[in-house]
């Protein structure tokens, strides 16, 4: 395709529609295949002969691994738009389903998750850079908090659809049909919607250029707030089901619902703090308040074994305000905040932060549980966390007020 013709599609606009489905899809897809095999881990790990052990090691492959890509996505960002990138995100999620799908031994199992770590990493960024360019000012707060809710809704799809189609089919076609799905979504997205590489070339000094110009300081700043966030995520999310049972002693269906209404609420809630942080209060300031409610959920885990199993309710209430919406407030903060030709960049360092949070935060604060014979230190260690997030965020409010993009 010649550049005369590439410019004549970029000039061409995506539906909003078309733009909100593209956003959604890639990323609840990209986030699906550790959502996916969650859901059907009994019976994979059965039939690979694999330990829980190993199953761990091959989620812990996926969030590393997506960590180390997310710097490289955002780089890729940059240079060749939004639509590309949601391409390869779709690509990367679809191939690596399939791998998973076709898996006869725990070797295809890791390999699947290696092969969708890129995807992992890379939807926020790849996504981020879509709405950049894409959709105007004064809608890219609501589109952001749309497409965050993606993976909550992906979540929730996958727990309804997986374990009904693993018994009428079998786990492998269950995954196998996600897989397709994925891959449809992008062609889908390669064809329909235009080519923005010249959008990103008209903001941009040029990609070199564009390179050795730092990141405003606020993205560090953030960076190390998605950091304690992820690790506060990645705590209260692996281990709040064993919590609720073993500690308070609640039925499995209750703490099943206890893990899971913070998720489907906060499909709402991402929409609706997005929105406010780009029409009633800056970003910062948000999450400051997100971090906020986060260390006050952490205060209700740990005195909940000496109050009972009923703080578990308003407990999934505030995180579905705070632990749960604040990632839709950091991508805005990075969309609206940041140079267009920077976004991806920016992305990529933020989510490299998020993921590596997440990944510590689910081990040591099993380390912890395990040394300590219980939940309260390590809950106080994620408490701290979340203080040391609300002064990150409270700090770069005044990088906020001094960088001119925001």
């Amino acid at each position: 395709m010649s550049l005369s013709d590439d410019s004549e599609i970029s000039s061409k606009p995506a539906s909003t529609t078309l733009l909100i489905a593209i956003l959604m899809l890639t990323m609840g897809l990209g986030a699906f295949p550790i959502v996916g095999t969650a859901v059907v881990a009994t019976a994979l790990a059965e039939d690979l002969g694999m330990s829980l052990t190993l199953f761990g090691a091959g989620v812990a492959v996926n969030t590393l691994f997506g960590a180390g890509f997310a710097p490289l996505s955002g780089r890729f960002s940059d240079r060749y738009g939004g639509k590309w990138s949601c391409v390869l995100v779709l690509v990367s999620a679809g191939v690596g389903l399939l791998i998973l799908a076709l898996a006869t031994s725990p070797f295809g199992f890791i390999l699947g998750l290696l092969v969708s770590s890129y995807g992992q990493g890379a939807c926020n960024p790849a996504t981020n850079k879509l709405v950049a360019e894409r959709a105007a000012p004064g809608r890219r707060g609501t589109m952001t908090g749309i497409k965050q809710s993606g993976v909550q809704l992906g979540i929730l799809l996958g727990g309804f659809t997986l374990p009904a189609l693993s018994i009428w089919l079998n786990w492998q076609l269950a995954i196998g049909l996600y897989a397709a799905a994925a891959l449809l979504s992008a062609f889908v997205a390669a064809f329909a919607l235009p080519d923005s590489r010249e959008l990103a070339a008209e903001d941009s000094p040029g990609i070199e250029a564009s390179k050795k110009t730092p990141l405003p300081s606020s993205v560090s700043l953030l960076a190390l707030y998605a950091l304690c966030m992820g690790c506060v995520v990645g705590g209260v999310g692996r281990y709040t089901v064993l919590f609720a049972e073993n500690a308070l002693s609640m039925s499995n269906v209750k703490a099943g619902l206890v893990a899971g209404l913070p998720g489907g609420l906060a499909i709402g809630t991402r929409i609706i703090w997005a929105h406010l942080a780009e029409h009633r209060i800056a970003p910062p300031r948000a999450l400051a308040v997100q971090s906020v409610l986060t260390a006050f959920v952490m205060l209700m885990l740990w005195v909940a074994v000496a109050v009972g199993s009923w703080i578990m309710w308003p407990v999934a209430v505030l995180s579905a305000l705070g632990l749960n919406a604040w990632n839709a407030v950091a991508m805005l903060s990075v969309i609206i905040g940041v140079p267009q030709y920077q976004s991806g960049r920016a992305s990529g360092r933020v989510v490299m932060g998020f993921m590596a949070g997440l990944t510590a935060g689910g081990f040591f604060t099993g380390l912890i549980a395990d040394a300590t014979g219980g939940y309260e230190t390590a809950w106080a260690v994620l408490f701290l966390l979340s203080v040391i997030a609300t002064l990150l965020a409270w700090r770069s409010g005044k990088e906020w007020c001094l960088n001119p993009a925001a």
